[in-house]
């Protein structure tokens, strides 16, 4: 046993030091294709020490393995084309609470909680359970004393994204104007990163009230900001969002440009396109473009790539759900051609809604806003 507790703390290590650490609260462009070279060794690791545990002769946590499981959810978090973000972070929150109590740090302690708000969000679609652990988390970096700590404005952040999701606007709003009295002032790259985001969720909380110039606005900001740091990843976000906010304001075209430039983006990204699911993502809006313009071909072509995607990088049920429903939808525009096909997309959308947990989901409400509440704010 003691070899091999020895041999898994050594492989921890070992990938700690490799591996991007969450502390710089930000995923820099470069560093998706030096992270994703580990992402099956640490979830190898992760599931050692997870199958171990009903076994005699487990294997004991560290705060080594609870850090590299967080610093594996934080990089995942936004693109978790290998589909391990629930393992890293669920395996990661089980062995901190079985450390000593004398090695528990309770920073590290509301990184996972934060890490939980955020799986809650992107893999679960639980809302509900995203607030609480993200309160949790922010309750803890209170208690430590750490009011401007730009680590509260990623809490800020990620409670707001619950809030938007559950429909309660103003509280997100409240805590995203938070959020900006701690980082505007500041020229230096990591603020204007975080305010970037800001300004993007700000802009998904606006236009969620009807402010479509004010969220309009936002993502001007945004927009600017992330040429000064020069993001693929944001600027193709931004480009999807822009997109989103004007399919809402009824501005079609517009909304086709911004897909237009998000594909542009994506082009000159090199490698990290094709394993990105923003491309997922922008082929939905394409669709939906699509479908406001009334071009079929256009509208089932985009669908079937957004699926396709999903499917490939291994999206939670609940997106791969909404990708088919606007499948579905798109067949629907030619019923007499395509009544075969938009009737089997309806089934498999109902199918990916089973996989679900219990209560999340009304499988008898097969409308567009019940699909769209199985993704939070950010991507809907």
């Amino acid at each position: 046993m003691a070899d091999r507790q020895e041999g898994f703390d050594g492989a921890v290590k070992l990938l700690l030091d490799k591996f991007p650490s969450r502390g710089s609260l930000v995923i820099m462009d470069a560093l998706w294709e030096d992270g994703a070279q580990y992402l099956q060794q640490i979830a190898s690791v992760a599931e050692n020490w997870r199958d171990s545990q009903d076994k005699p002769a487990p294997l004991k946590p560290t705060v080594d393995f609870c850090n590299l499981m967080a610093d594996c959810a934080w990089f995942v978090h936004d693109n978790d084309a290998a589909g391990i973000l629930s393992l890293v972070i669920s395996t990661g929150y089980a062995a901190y609470y079985k450390l000593p109590d004398a090695a528990k740090e309770r920073i590290l302690d509301a990184d996972i909680l934060l890490l939980l708000c955020i799986r809650d969000l992107r893999a679960e679609g639980d809302f509900v359970s995203a607030e609480i652990e993200g309160k949790k988390s922010l309750a803890i970096r209170e208690e430590l004393q750490m009011p401007q700590d730009l680590q509260m404005t990623n809490c800020y952040n990620y409670i707001a994204i619950a809030l938007d999701s559950l429909g309660r606007h103003l509280e997100a709003k409240n805590l995203l104007d938070k959020s900006r009295e701690i980082l505007e002032g500041h020229s230096d790259e990591l603020h204007v990163r975080l305010l970037c985001q800001n300004n993007l969720n700000s802009s998904r909380n606006l236009f969620s009230m009807d402010d479509f110039e004010g969220s309009e606005k936002k993502l001007d900001d945004a927009l600017i900001q992330a040429t000064s740091f020069k993001s693929w990843y944001s600027l193709a976000f931004i480009h999807q969002t822009k997109a989103n906010l004007y399919l809402r304001w009824d501005k079609p075209d517009d909304a086709s440009l911004q897909v237009q430039l998000a594909r542009t983006t994506l082009q000159g990204s090199g490698n990290f396109a094709s394993i990105s699911w923003i491309s997922g993502i922008v082929s939905y809006r394409a669709s939906a473009v699509a479908q406001r313009k009334k071009a079929t071909d256009a509208a089932i072509d985009e669908a079937k790539n957004a699926v396709a995607i999903a499917r490939s990088y291994k999206m939670p049920p609940g997106m791969q759900a909404r990708f088919v429903h606007l499948l579905m939808k798109a067949y629907q525009m030619d019923l007499e051609k395509y009544k075969d096909e938009a009737e089997e997309a309806r089934q498999e959308a109902q199918r990916l809604r089973k996989l679900l947990p219990p209560g999340r989901t009304n499988l008898d409400d097969e409308s567009d806003r019940a699909f769209d509440m199985l993704v939070d704010i950010s991507v809907r």
